[in-house]
């Protein structure tokens, strides 16, 4: 029997998803917090083929979640859900940490059930939605995360605020300005503030709604 860690701060999606695994012969040990799995896992490790980590959840992300899990097992085959465009921003980050699938909450139950065991033969199944967007788009990589000061001024540039108007509102110099703008072109890979603005909504680091 195939066991199952599964960590997801929304209920409902638990309750379901241990229901779905179970018709396949699956065990799942479900916690609603990555801290209180962590303890646990410390304390006394149990035996468990696949941890199953939502990518958003409120005090503890699955990056890094996953990221203490392998600290604590090395070893360890993890997968991330996740929902919608939330994972294209953390993808690279993912991967370089060693995420080994990646489960759509959109997925049906035997494309679920399925994904698990390719993960546990060494194999990904990729959404569609996703290779694609990588495919497409490969300029999509970001060498380092933007600050939070950088994405400040990123959004500040994506309302058309120009950087005079960017200085004065975040109490900084124009130059100060400018030198963090050459900093996210670096860091996005553009060379324009239409390319960055371009590139950071495609990477979900604009909020439009701002």
């Amino acid at each position: 029997m195939v066991r199952v860690l599964l960590v997801d701060d929304y209920k409902v999606l638990t309750s379901g998803m241990k229901e779905i695994l179970k018709k396949y012969n699956m065990e799942v040990i479900v916690y609603h917090e990555g801290g209180e799995a962590l303890n646990d896992l410390k304390d006394s490790p149990p035996q468990i083929d696949v941890f199953l980590y939502d990518l958003k959840m409120p005090s503890m992300n699955g990056l890094e979640l996953s990221l203490r899990t392998l600290d604590i097992i090395p070893d360890a085959k993890i997968m991330i859900m996740f929902s919608g465009d939330e994972i294209y921003s953390y993808f690279n980050k993912l991967v370089e940490a060693g995420i080994k699938g990646f489960i759509d909450k959109c997925y049906t139950d035997s494309m679920i059930a399925s994904s698990i065991l390719m993960c546990l033969k060494g194999a990904v199944l990729f959404p569609d939605n996703l290779l694609q967007k990588l495919k497409l788009d490969s300029k999509l990589v970001v060498d380092d995360h933007l600050t939070s000061g950088e994405l400040d001024i990123l959004q500040l540039v994506a309302v058309g605020k120009t950087n005079k108007e960017i200085a004065a509102g975040l109490q900084m110099s124009t130059r100060n300005v400018e030198y963090h703008l050459s900093k996210i072109y670096r860091k996005l890979k553009v060379t324009s503030r239409y390319s960055a603005v371009h590139k950071g909504t495609m990477l979900n680091l604009i909020n439009h709604k701002a």
